[in-house]
């Protein structure tokens, strides 16, 4: 199991910002973060994934119904 510093990301459409709307900083221990960010969004009708790595740490972006969008950024420690 490994340590993560995860930053997640909340993105709402309707704003028009393009800055996220809500941040969020955690410190978790993790087997496989991907199978962490599917887990979040097991009551969601659809959710499509998206995983890339930007300056070494995982980001993972969930997007979700009405243009909402959920990003993880995962960096260990």
């Amino acid at each position: 199991m490994k340590t993560y510093e995860v930053i997640k990301e909340e993105y709402v459409p309707c704003t028009g910002n393009m800055l996220p709307d809500r941040r969020e900083i955690l410190e978790l221990q993790l087997e496989n973060p991907a199978l962490y960010v599917q887990d979040q969004y097991r009551s969601e009708r659809s959710v499509e994934f998206l995983a890339t790595e930007h300056d070494g740490s995982l980001v993972i972006e969930s997007l979700l119904e009405g243009g909402r969008k959920h990003r993880y950024i995962f960096s260990e420690l």
